[in-house]
């Protein structure tokens, strides 16, 4: 116990240096997280892309194709040359062209008649939009409606577009529905995501002080002299590491919750109560590695790049900087053992989740048992590391 108040009253010593480190850090998550703009759920818009139709075929098919496409689309004309074509979409003027060819109506009705597929059609899409693609399906969807309506219904091809055309133009209603669980704002999430990164380090550096203190020449000289067994002085030593970690957790959800709070904070409640779990033994493992580093005796310089390095590496990893769909699955693989991962799964399952049911519930927390235990793995090791340089001093 005495090793404990010792270690808070070095604490409240370095308080403005350690306070003014957490705030600052934490500025890097509430800025990203302001950055984002969330979308309004009161209204369902459809997706469009700027279109072109170069139609050389002039036929019934090809013109109801180009009156669909200009109808869902934002047409825009486009010169019959591949010199215009390319200059077209290099310069991001059209998201998708569409190129009919010559004979396309004769070549469809052939493909009805033999059972076959419609004849493709040559296509440009940016590369830069999935607007393009979305174009794309679009035209797939309408010349399938012309070959089925030729196959069943009409034999002349002016007939089949115009019932095509009734068709892709029918609309039904729809709404929002409403999830069991109130969801949480974007923001909040992404700000969490990446507070990863100024927890470990704060943790890290803020835990380097307090052991740089007490590895002073005279506080170090008392210690040592102290009967106290070396694994209570480490308990107590662990346990103000532990106030440390508290006050950046409590820190890091509150803030969260104030800039970030969701309109219906007690519907959001169980989610919260996860994305809180899953901050907590992240910040665990935060407190595990600086309390690792202390009992090694490294100076502060280190722990600070190692904090800042480490901190980093371990956001990236858990798919803070980067989703990590984007990743190679060799990176994935190697995040998966990273505790970062796991609390990066749980809040982004409780933000997403359908419900708080628990068949919804349980696998999130198994995330959050899974990053605790790096915490008692990394704890375990940083008290075997002490016991073992306290023989060695003696």
């Amino acid at each position: 116990m005495s090793t404990f108040r010792t270690a808070l009253r070095i604490v409240l010593g370095h308080r403005l240096h350690i306070l003014i480190y957490l705030i600052m850090l934490s500025m890097i998550g509430v800025i990203t997280g302001l950055s984002v703009q969330q979308p309004s759920a009161a209204e369902l818009t459809t997706a469009t892309a700027r279109v072109a139709v170069i139609d050389r075929d002039h036929s019934a098919v090809s013109e109801g194709l180009t009156a669909y496409l200009e109808q869902v689309g934002n047409p825009t004309s486009v010169e019959d040359s591949r010199r215009a074509i390319q200059d077209a979409t290099a310069n991001g003027r059209v998201e998708y062209i569409v190129i009919i060819p010559e004979g396309y109506e004769a070549q469809l009705v052939r493909a009805v008649e033999s059972g076959e597929a419609p004849p493709t059609l040559e296509t440009v899409i940016s590369y830069s939009s999935v607007a393009g693609s979305l174009m794309d399906e679009r035209t797939g969807t309408y010349l399938g409606q012309v070959a089925d309506y030729l196959k069943v219904l009409a034999d002349d091809p002016a007939e089949a577009v115009a019932l095509a055309a009734e068709s892709m133009t029918a609309r039904g209603s729809a709404e929002l529905i409403a999830p069991t669980a109130a969801p949480l704002p974007e923001s909040f999430p992404l700000f969490i995501r990446f507070s990863t990164y100024p927890i470990l380090v704060y943790a890290v550096v803020a835990i380097s002080i307090l052991m740089s203190s007490l590895r002073a020449r005279p506080v170090l000289a008392r210690t040592t002299a102290s009967p106290t067994p070396s694994h209570s002085r480490s308990l107590g030593l662990l346990a103000a590491c532990g106030v440390l970690g508290l006050l950046d957790w409590v820190w890091i959800m509150s803030l969260g919750l104030n800039v970030f709070t969701p309109d219906d904070v007690i519907g959001a409640a169980p989610r919260l109560a996860v994305v809180a779990l899953a901050v907590l033994v992240y910040t665990a493992v935060a407190v595990s590695i600086g309390f690792l580093i202390g009992q090694l005796g490294l100076s502060t310089q280190w722990a600070d790049a190692i904090g800042n390095i480490g901190g980093m590496a371990m956001s990236f990893l858990a798919g803070a900087w980067v989703p990590l769909t984007l990743l190679p699955d060799a990176m994935t693989a190697v995040a998966r053992l990273t505790p970062g991962y796991w609390a990066q799964e749980a809040i982004t399952g409780a933000a997403t989740a359908e419900s708080m049911s628990r068949e919804h519930l349980a696998p999130l927390l198994a995330d959050c048992g899974l990053c605790l235990m790096f915490a008692v793995a990394i704890t375990v090791v940083a008290m075997v590391v002490g016991r073992t340089r306290a023989r060695a001093t003696i």
